[in-house]
């Protein structure tokens, strides 16, 4: 009756939808859908779409709309529903999505209710596809999301494939210590048509600069410009490190289907700007994947080291602690873009800021394929032939690149730059309780011994790491909060590199 009353009127009441809509929305609640014969409801149903399909047209100038949400859960409980009303739906999302404060809850249950409500795939998938569509469109920036729906969607899809959103970003969502673990096929919905723009997003060297001018010019209140960018990038990382992982276990062409360029690193020969330019943008696309796959394994650790892993996210517990985007076979491939960095830093650094920030590029993606090493490594019982193999491939890189750095600190004018990056190495294995630091460093002894020039302050720090002794009886999860301390570090500077390079500023962080 109220549908159709209101149906009946030329023009929509809109003062009064928000009372009645919240009304609706609490009866619906008491009621048991349900348990309701599905001929019953259909006359409602069908009201309630034509209705919804007059709302939509009037939702920005109404208040109270977020109770079209509960509605919806509610309707789509109801035994037989038509699929008609699946477009309006989708709209209220949509509308939801860009305008209205979401919940973990509400998209949980809506993506699940549509699994059970409909028989056929696409009408399951239907306003799952949407939500994924929103998201996708905030990544490319068509469509302007309140951060906190951003980093609610961005977290439901990579908790969604089997990931964890690290703690203190979202109260809602974070570290998942309230998450029940329901499959909602987010992910299935992203996986097919939108992988691309994910990596897109990802090895735009702009993207954060675009994320901080957008969120300054925006109206409503949120986090801060500076560093939300750099957070979105760490999430998205880990969802595509996942994605890619799971594809690299069935293809072992994944790789070179979203990486092709990998196995191809400009030579001596056909180095110029644009191809030095090209190297730094597939070294930092490589440093996001290795940071979402170490983030992924240091929170995983964490969550079951720490016992907050509780019965219901025993996916936790069955996931694989070293998800491996990037194959280890692919070290002297990775090696050679990092030569191409270091031969023609010297030449190429007064091109552009770009340029300048390749340095800091190419030291952070040795460091990050160094503890990523280390951890797949870790997998294999110490002195294994899988345990070794992996150690001769990291023995391997470091013999390609260390003559590399030696000849840039050659350069009296880089010394002092190439000393601090590489200090600013040695201490990171330190930070992150790498077992290896110690077979690494006779390798790193020329390069150690040049530094004749460093402070007496370098020389402590110097001193400190060449005198560190890991702990082999460390327990995991101790060891993964300083790996997840590190990696979260590591990657505010990553974010600000980038922001501050696209702006053409300036800045180095050692």
């Amino acid at each position: 009756m109220l549908a159709e009353t209101l149906n009946a009127k030329k023009t929509l009441p809109v003062d009064l939808l928000p009372v009645i809509f919240r009304n609706l929305a609490e009866y619906l609640q008491s009621v048991p859908v349900d348990c309701i014969a599905g001929s019953v409801w259909s006359p409602v149903i069908q009201a309630l779409d034509s209705l919804l399909r007059r709302v939509i047209l009037i939702l920005s100038n109404m208040s109270g709309a977020e109770h079209l949400l509960e509605i919806m859960v509610s309707l789509l409980k109801v035994p037989q529903l038509s699929k008609s009303i699946l477009e309006p739906f989708s709209k209220v999302i949509s509308y939801a999505i860009q305008n209205l404060h979401l919940t973990q809850k509400v998209l949980v249950e809506i993506c699940n209710l549509s699994g059970r409500a409909f028989a056929k795939e696409r009408d399951k998938l239907y306003l799952g596809r949407q939500i994924v569509f929103d998201l996708v469109q905030a990544l490319k920036f068509k469509t302007n999301v309140p951060d906190n729906n951003l980093l609610l969607l961005v977290g439901f899809l990579l908790q969604d494939a089997g990931g964890i959103l690290p703690p203190g970003i979202i109260g809602d969502i974070s570290g998942g210590e309230s998450f029940v673990h329901i499959s909602c096929h987010i992910s299935d919905c992203m996986r097919q048509p939108y992988l691309n723009d994910i990596l897109e997003f990802l090895a735009d060297f702009h993207t954060l600069s675009k994320i901080k001018n957008l969120k300054a010019s925006g109206t409503v209140p949120g986090l801060c410009e500076d560093t939300i960018g750099g957070v979105l990038k760490g999430a998205i990382a880990q969802y595509l490190a996942l994605e890619m992982s799971r594809g690299n276990s069935k293809d072992s062409r994944t790789v070179s289907k979203y990486l092709p360029w990998l196995n191809n690193a400009p030579s001596s020969l056909q180095q110029g700007p644009k191809e030095f330019t090209e190297c730094v943008g597939h070294m930092r696309l490589l440093s996001w994947l290795l940071m979402g796959s170490l983030t992924h394994t240091a929170l995983v650790v964490r969550r079951i080291g720490t016992g907050t892993a509780t019965p219901h996210q025993s996916h936790l517990r069955n996931s694989p602690l070293i998800i491996q985007p990037v194959p280890q076979e692919a070290s002297c491939h990775i090696a050679d873009h990092v030569q191409v960095i270091f031969a023609g830093f010297a030449e190429q650094s007064k091109t552009s800021v770009l340029h300048m920030s390749s340095l800091f590029h190419a030291f952070t993606l040795c460091q990050l394929w160094t503890v990523y090493l280390e951890q797949v490594a870790s997998l294999a019982a110490i002195s294994s032939e899988a345990y070794n193999t992996t150690l001769s491939v990291l023995f391997e890189f470091w013999a390609k690149v260390t003559p590399c750095i030696l000849q840039l600190v050659s350069h009296s004018k880089l010394s002092e730059s190439v000393n601090l990056h590489f200090l600013g190495l040695l201490e990171s294995l330190k930070e992150t309780r790498s077992t290896i630091l110690a077979k690494l460093l006779p390798l790193w002894t020329p390069v150690l011994s040049s530094n004749t020039q460093l402070s007496g302050t370098l020389h402590v720090r110097l001193q400190n790491c060449r005198d560190a002794v890991p702990n082999l009886e460390e327990q995991d999860f101790h060891a993964s909060e300083a790996l997840l301390k590190w990696l979260q570090r590591l990657q505010f500077k990553m974010g600000q590199i980038e922001l501050q390079s696209s702006t053409a500023t300036q800045f180095y962080s050692i």
